[in-house]
């Protein structure tokens, strides 16, 4: 039922106000979730013997002996404060990467959402205009358009007359409907692009709370590398002292103790990966054993018919027996698929590319601002993702997601060069380096160090991973 005269006329005037008035502001954007970094603390300083002491030991050999296992217990506990310190340092540093990589995400997104609002307010303002001249037009003409002034003469067809006038009925209230859709988008768009622009700065809050963790915890790992170098020195000495020896060789000695504490951890990562590995491949062989003789039990039966007095049916049976799986078993040789991505990590192949890539990078400075991701420096996972891209293989951005979305992983004592190792627990690891081979690996470690090769023994005591990433 149409409206006439005053009717329509208000009518009008009052879409034109609802849709010509302010956009109502969106709630408050839900709060960045903060990364969780784990409190840092300087490692306790140990407690080191007094001159008098090293004077009164050497007074019996068992004295002397006792002190110099005293002395080497503190040296052990200096260094395990120090991988504490490392691994702290080596998580807030990824923690901080994570968010400046979130920012950059979230920015992203805001700008793309500011850009679709400021889209839609620009068609709001076009329709709003057109909404605006309508009303007016139909206000001065006692809500009729001066365009059906000829079909008001009654001059012309009644029917062509009566089509224009649906038709300009119908243009009309598209123009209605499109000036509504483009204020229900405009003001949609708005609250969405509010929303992401306070999710990027609660990014960006979080991402300046994390430096600060980082910076806390690079300052404290370089305080205890440096107190674990004064006491070594002192220790050392008292050593050389008690043993009637050499600060040289009982530098060397302490050294070697080092490494093989080191070498050890590493053997019993390594041995309880493949443990895990072996028990993996014994259960899937038993699942694949159990189910052959499922496959053949219908076989059974037809044996037992030749005890029937049907005796010559006997070689019938007999025939179908041969063709038991038992000969043919292909299930055993279902691990075999697991070797088959061992040529994609073998010298000369992309691998060995990503491994050229991050070797050239050696001397490169640790640099996690702007997101680590070159050409000024890089953090952990800014690394591998630069030097894989290096090789045509296109990496996801941080530590976690570079494990999680490798196509194999194999135990860490399966690992090949260009493989990926990891540090922390899954899923959430916080460090990430590319295995050279022959115990070492290439890594950005730290703000100090810078882009390294390490001892990868040097570090299997900062949960390093035992199943390693192979892309």
């Amino acid at each position: 039922m149409g409206l006439t005269g005053s009717g329509r006329k208000a009518a009008v005037l009052c879409l034109a106000v609802v849709l010509l008035g302010s956009l109502t502001l969106p709630a408050q954007a839900a709060p960045f979730p903060g990364t969780t970094v784990p409190a840092v603390t300087v490692p306790a300083s140990p407690e080191i013997p007094s001159p008098e002491e090293i004077a009164a030991a050497k007074a019996s050999e068992s004295a002397t002996a006792d002190q110099v296992t005293r002395i080497d217990r503190l040296l052990a506990d200096a260094a395990a404060a120090q991988e504490v310190s490392f691994a702290a340092a080596m998580q807030a540093n990824n923690a901080y990467g994570d968010a400046l990589v979130t920012l950059e995400i979230r920015r992203d997104t805001a700008t793309l959402a500011s850009a679709k609002a400021a889209s839609a307010e620009a068609e709001q303002a076009k329709t709003r205009k057109q909404v605006g001249q309508l009303a007016g037009d139909l206000y001065r003409n006692g809500g009729l358009n001066p365009a059906l002034s000829t079909f008001v003469s009654g001059k012309g067809d009644a029917l062509q007359q009566a089509a224009t006038l649906e038709a300009i009925s119908a243009s009309r209230s598209r123009a209605f409907e499109a000036a509504e859709n483009a204020a229900s988008a405009a003001m949609s768009l708005t609250a969405a692009a509010e929303d992401a622009n306070r999710a990027a700065d609660d990014a960006a809050k979080s991402a300046e709370d994390r430096k600060v963790d980082a910076e806390r915890a690079n300052a404290v790992r370089a305080k205890a590398v440096s107190e674990a170098k004064a006491q070594r020195t002192v220790l050392v000495d008292q050593l050389a002292s008690l043993r009637n020896t050499t600060v040289a060789l009982e530098s060397a000695r302490v050294d070697a103790l080092d490494r093989q504490r080191a070498q050890d951890r590493l053997a019993a990562v390594t041995a309880a990966a493949a443990s895990l590995a072996a028990d993996q491949a014994a259960a899937t062989q038993s699942s694949a054993a159990q189910k052959r003789p499922e496959a053949q039990a219908p076989a059974a039966p037809a044996p037992a018919a030749p005890a029937a007095p049907a005796a010559p049916a006997a070689p019938a049976p007999a025939a179908p027996a041969p063709v038991s799986p038992q000969p043919v078993t292909p299930p055993p040789a279902v691990p075999a698929p697991a070797p088959a991505p061992a040529p994609a990590a073998s010298p000369g192949g992309s691998n060995q590319t990503a491994i050229s890539a991050a070797l050239a990078k050696v001397g490169s400075p640790y640099f996690y601002k702007y997101g680590g991701s070159g050409p000024l420096g890089f953090d952990c996972s800014g690394l591998v993702q630069n030097a894989f891209a290096a090789a045509g293989k296109y990496l996801p951005r941080t530590a976690a997601q570079q494990y999680a979305q490798a196509p194999v992983h194999v135990p860490l004592s399966q690992a090949q060069p260009g493989d990926l190792l990891v540090w922390g627990s899954a899923p959430d690891f916080y460090h990430v380096g590319i295995y050279l081979g022959g115990g070492r690996v290439v890594q950005a470690l730290n703000p100090e160090d810078g882009i390294t090769v390490t001892d990868l023994a040097w570090m299997a005591g900062m949960q390093l991973h035992p199943t390693v990433a192979r892309y």
